[in-house]
């Protein structure tokens, strides 16, 4: 069956009925969602559920929440978390108006995933009778029969049953191959998991190769991360320690999408042979991931990413970080299915770590500790934290002690550790600065409104001025640009020289769009004389939107920057940059000649149909968005690319139109474009050299080309299109202009029907 067929007849209808919006989010969500910006399908999701709603179609209902329900279980791995809405959905999935959309066996997996993330193991059972039931309902024709195999496979692995799973992979294989449904990550990732589970490492490593050779996948950065930690796992396990460290995934790439359980297995695994790389840095990444899974709902998940973090905790004598997890555990240990060993696995975590040392023995007296640790050459968070703790336990209200300690269990990745900490510092000693100071950091950092709201409620009275530093602060983190004006406006009718103040709002202003008042502050950061570079280069920014071509002349001569002499606008020749802004939601790339520090014109055109660019002129932030790169070859190749602010001056041309067909040779294409140009009008070819069309009626092939052709702004697409009939009219082929032809009211049947004549 195919279940994509009433999708798309569902668009199409939406279409001719004029329900545009509901049409293009049919692909915009699962886009998202299946490209790992799973935030950008969710936030559309309302609106998505609003207007199928509204236009009755509880399919599209089933659709729509199973795509961003997915990628939560199956990819994010949520357990609890996400249980309520995926049950829901099944619910509502098997109702009678719904029960026959054939994603409504989609919600199988979902729910079977979501299972599999509470507990796998203690569900497994229920997970293969489910599996087997709807496998029996459907054939390798549904797309969702790989999916629901490989549910089967992770089903019977967390069943202790991997030989099972391989033998049923093999099983399933000939009809997956049928319809060529194997060949998919959502295949493939199974069946390594199985392969690695059966003891089978070469193997799984070897699948994954495969993987990432046939570019699966290639768009989802999330799955891309889980694969790197498994294949870090598997080099571990088979002894490749210098391949294992040299691929170790970056720790920012688990900030962004979640420490896994295989990444902490491998580091426990390789750490047996080096001792000395046990650090806190690993304890921060094993901790992170125990933090995840009980984040997420993930019971079994949690408790098994426990005992590695442990295990190596003890190991380097780091008792407050295994602490601190076997606390954050142990309620998940009542919420397994099946207990399946894992209260006696934990009690013997307990064991170790209520062996270790509870307080070390201090180098230099409690009141000296602060200035001790601060000159170690050799710091560790975690072994300063044992110090501070056991130091702070005999001052209590020593404030230096305890905005280190702070410091030592944020590095430690204990957030929320030093939240509660510092809260319980201050109820205690309610007048202590510093950690005033070193809270309100936490409070802003891990957005907690509530906590800020509190402290500013705390410090009103007393310290208004830090009150709405703080507010203003933590109203930046959130992008809540007026909330910081409002606080730093106040702060500075207080304290006019305060250059924190003026900076928040001065950057606020210019996310608003205010730049009069962004300029006037960045000057009198400037005036002050402790103003940065970048304060330089945003009030440059400021002025160029503004047309003060003055100041952006006298900023960027205090900088250094050389200009032509003269007055008014800046068109100098700086080079070629690429700039990247969001046209309806896409993010577009356009070449560029740079005219001055901040400025420069576009002058590629844009693609058929689409909003204009060609001679814009724009100003840019001059914070490049990519890196150079290192290799000579590609950095001399390599231009930079930088983020529109806004821009200053629209585009003369109208929209631009694809024009396609059989080349008619050099001579009559020059004619052609000399007479393009002859009218003002702007063209590109866009086809290669090699670009070759079909004539299905002679069956004979012809080089073939491609371009694109824009006229002025004010010329309608009528005039257009019968130009270019007038100019190709003595062309042995004629040539295909379909989007022309539509926006003109022309004849568009005649140009579908040279689509389909010479395959276009």
């Amino acid at each position: 069956m195919d279940i994509w067929k009433w999708v798309f007849d569902t668009q199409r209808d939406l279409e001719e009925a004029g329900n545009y919006r509901l049409a293009e989010l049919i692909n915009e969500i699962p886009s998202n969602a299946s490209e790992g910006r799973l935030e950008l399908a969710q936030a559309a999701l309302p609106e998505a559920l609003a207007a199928a709603r509204a236009a009755r179609l509880p399919w599209l209902e089933v659709y729509f929440r199973h795509w961003t329900i997915n990628p939560r279980v199956c990819t994010r791995r949520e357990g609890e978390a996400a249980l309520k809405d995926t049950v829901s959905l099944f619910e509502f999935a098997h109702r009678p108006e719904t029960v026959d959309c054939p994603q409504s066996v989609c919600t199988t997996q979902d729910i079977a995933c979501c299972y599999a993330n509470v507990d796998g193991a203690g569900y497994a059972n229920d997970r293969i009778a489910v599996c087997k039931d709807t496998l029996a309902r459907i054939d390798s024709s549904w797309g969702c029969f790989r999916c629901i195999s490989s549910e089967m496979m992770n089903a019977l692995v967390d069943a202790a049953k991997p030989e099972e799973a391989l033998a049923f992979a093999e099983r399933q294989l000939p009809q997956l191959q049928e319809t060529g449904a194997d060949q998919s990550v959502d295949w493939f990732e199974p069946l390594a998991q199985a392969q690695f589970a059966a003891g089978q490492y070469e193997t799984a490593l070897a699948t994954l190769d495969y993987i990432e050779e046939q570019g699966f996948d290639s768009d989802n950065p999330p799955k891309h991360y889980a694969r790197s930690c498994m294949r870090f796992r598997l080099l571990a396990l088979l002894g490749r320690s210098e391949d294992a460290w040299a691929m170790l995934p970056p720790e920012e790439k688990g900030r962004e999408f979640g420490e896994c359980l295989d990444l902490s297995v491998g580091l426990e695994v390789l750490l047996q042979k080096a001792p000395e790389r046990n650090d806190y840095l690993v304890g921060r990444r094993t901790a992170a991931a125990v933090r995840r899974y009980s984040a997420s709902g993930s019971h079994r998940l949690t408790l098994d990413a426990l005992a590695p973090h442990v295990r190596l905790a003890v190991a380097r004598g780091a008792r407050w970080s295994a602490m601190q997890m076997l606390e954050l555990a142990r309620p998940h240990l009542g919420k397994l299915k099946q207990p399946l060993g894992a209260p006696e696995a934990f009690a013997e975590l307990e064991s170790m770590v209520a062996a270790m040392p509870a307080v070390r023995e201090l180098p230099v007296p409690a009141s000296e500790l602060a200035d001790y640790i601060r000159q170690s050459e050799s710091r560790d968070a975690e072994q300063d934290l044992e110090l501070l703790l056991a130091g702070a336990a005999s001052l209590p209200s020593d404030a230096g002690l305890a905005v280190l300690t702070s410091c030592a269990m944020r590095a430690c990745g204990g957030m929320e550790a030093a939240r509660a900490y510092l809260w319980s510092f201050l109820r205690a000693n309610p007048r202590s600065d510093a950690v005033v100071e070193e809270l309100e950091s936490v409070l802003v950092e891990v957005r907690d409104e509530a906590g800020v709201q509190a402290l500013a409620g705390m410090l009103r009275e007393s310290d208004p001025i830090r009150t709405h530093l703080c507010l203003a602060r933590f109203a930046f983190k959130g992008e809540r640009w007026s909330e910081v004006g409002s606080n730093a406006r106040l702060v500075l009718e207080l304290e006019p020289g305060n250059g924190q103040a003026r900076a928040l709002w001065s950057y606020a202003c210019m996310h608003m769009g205010d730049y009069e008042q962004a300029l006037a502050l960045f000057e009198q950061s400037i005036e002050a004389d402790g103003a940065t570079g970048n304060t330089y280069w945003e009030a440059i920014v400021a002025a160029s939107v503004l047309g003060r071509w003055d100041r952006v002349r006298a900023l960027g001569a205090a900088l250094g920057m050389e200009f032509e002499a003269g007055e008014g606008p800046i068109e100098e020749k700086w080079g070629v940059v690429r700039v990247q802004y969001e046209d309806d939601g896409e993010v577009i790339e356009r070449y560029a000649h740079r005219t001055g520090p901040v400025t420069a014109r576009i002058v590629s055109l844009s693609g058929s149909r689409r909003r204009q660019t060609f001679g814009q002129l724009v100003v840019f932030h001059p914070q490049p968005l990519e890196e150079r790169p290192e290799g000579e070859e590609e950095d001399s190749q390599f231009v930079q690319l930088y983020k529109v602010v806004k821009v200053i001056k629209q585009s003369s041309f109208g929209t631009s139109y694809l024009v396609d067909g059989v080349h008619p040779g050099e001579s009559a294409l020059n004619v052609l474009t000399e007479a393009f140009s002859a009218r003002g009008w702007k063209w590109v070819v866009h086809s290669e050299k090699d670009y070759t069309v079909f004539d299905t009626e002679a069956e004979i092939e012809h080089p073939g080309v491609y371009f694109l052709v824009a006229a002025p702004v004010n010329t309608a697409a009528a005039v257009i299109d019968e130009t270019l009939r007038e100019l190709t009219a003595g062309f042995e082929h004629p040539m295909c202009w379909t989007g022309l032809a539509e926006a003109a009211g022309s004849d568009v049947n005649h140009h579908e029907a040279l689509m389909e004549r010479y395959e276009l």
